[in-house]
C-alpha cells in the first residue's frame, strides 16, 4: 500500500487525497536550502521543470514567506508574464533573509523525492 508523503498514513488504492490529512496523493517534495542571494536564481532554475506544481519559500524558522503556484500552458511553457510579480516579491524576500528553504512540489511519474540540497 502507498503511504502519504505528509503524514505517513496508508492511502486506499486510487486515492487522490489522504483521508487523514488531506494532502494530495502523488505529490513529491524536493527541499533546497539557499542563501538570500541565490533565491531568485534557484526559483528561475526550478520553474523550467514541467513536473513542478508549486514552489514554497520559507524562512529559517519554517514560516511560509511565499507560495507560488506554477501553471503550465498548452504550449508546454510557463507564462513568464504571470511569474513577473512573483519574481519581484522574491527579490524583496531575498533582500530581507540571509538563508531560506525552497520546497518544490512535483507531480507525475518522473517526480522523484530528493534529499535536502544546498546552494
Amino acid at each position: 500500500m502507498v503511504k502519504c508523503s505528509e503524514c505517513g498514513a496508508e492511502l486506499p488504492e486510487g486515492a487522490r487525497f489522504c483521508p487523514a490529512c488531506g494532502a494530495q496523493a502523488g505529490v513529491k517534495k524536493d527541499v533546497y536550502h539557499v542563501s538570500g542571494e541565490g533565491l531568485v536564481g534557484k526559483v528561475k532554475e526550478i520553474v523550467h521543470d514541467a513536473s513542478v506544481k508549486r514552489i514554497v519559500v520559507k524562512d529559517e524558522g519554517g514560516k511560509v514567506l511565499l507560495s507560488i503556484p506554477v501553471t503550465w500552458g498548452a504550449a508546454g511553457t510557463v507564462a513568464v508574464l504571470a511569474l513577473a510579480p512573483w519574481l519581484a516579491a522574491l527579490g524583496v524576500i531575498a533582500g530581507i533573509v540571509t538563508k531560506c528553504t525552497v520546497e518544490v512540489e512535483r507531480t507525475g511519474s518522473d517526480a522523484a523525492s530528493a534529499p535536502a540540497k544546498s546552494s
